[in-house]
């Protein structure tokens, strides 16, 4: 179990430069005493649950999560004309493909550019996100290997960290898999399944007739694919 009373920090950056490279080896050291059951649990063996977390790497996931929200909400601030664009578009193709059953290559290489530019955005806003992620994962590396090198230090632990091993590494979340369901806003916030059973939405239908037509030979959208 860690000892929060002999842990007491707040992280005040992200970046995983020098300074704050040292300043996690720093953490890591200090709280390597309250620490020392939970290093010593995975020395024998065992693996410690994530809800034991030190205030250090939570205060890492908080920030990545704050990081990351942002970026999502720059992308619709800065793209909203094309996200209501997208919106209204995607109406006419379902329209003509759906429900009248007459291809409209026009409509749908106009949506398919479109939706290309809004794949462009969002890529540029994931990879940022990956490099908030990979950033902190870096100082979290950093911290417990302090902490663990002061634990081995005193006779608790012995040999290097556990390759692998690495409490409260971060991973973007799963609304970050698909580019597209910047477009279908009720995955962003829903629960798991939420908005994947129900009826599709109109951008949804589009957006697969847009890449199956297109996987066809027909109409070919622009910019990178859904992942």
């Amino acid at each position: 179990m860690i000892n929060e009373g002999r842990i007491n920090v707040r992280v005040r950056q992200l970046k995983a430069g020098r300074l704050s490279s040292v300043l996690a080896r720093f953490h890591g050291r200090r709280d390597a005493a309250g620490l020392r059951e939970f290093l010593t649990d995975t020395a024998a063996g065992r693996t410690p649950a994530d809800d034991g977390l030190p205030p250090y790497i939570l205060g890492l996931r908080a920030q990545v999560g704050r990081g990351a929200a942002r970026l999502r909400s720059r992308t619709l601030a800065e793209h909203g004309e094309l996200y209501v664009r997208i919106q209204a578009e995607s109406v006419r193709v379902v329209t003509q493909y759906t429900v009248r059953g007459e291809p409209a290559p026009a409509a749908l290489a106009r949506f398919g550019r479109m939706v290309g530019q809004w794949r462009s955005a969002a890529s540029v806003d994931r990879q940022r996100a990956q490099q908030l992620v990979d950033e902190a994962n870096q100082l979290i590396a950093c911290y417990w290997d302090a902490a663990w090198a002061r634990t081995r230090r005193e006779g608790h632990v012995s040999g290097g960290r556990p390759t692998g091993w690495l409490p409260g590494q971060i991973a973007l979340d799963r609304t970050w898999a698909q580019l597209d369901d910047g477009l279908l806003s009720d995955r962003w916030y829903a629960p798991e399944r939420a908005g994947h059973d129900a009826d599709p939405s109109a951008v949804a239908q589009a957006l697969h007739i847009l890449d199956h037509q297109a996987a066809r030979g027909g109409a070919t959208p622009s910019g990178p694919g859904r992942r």
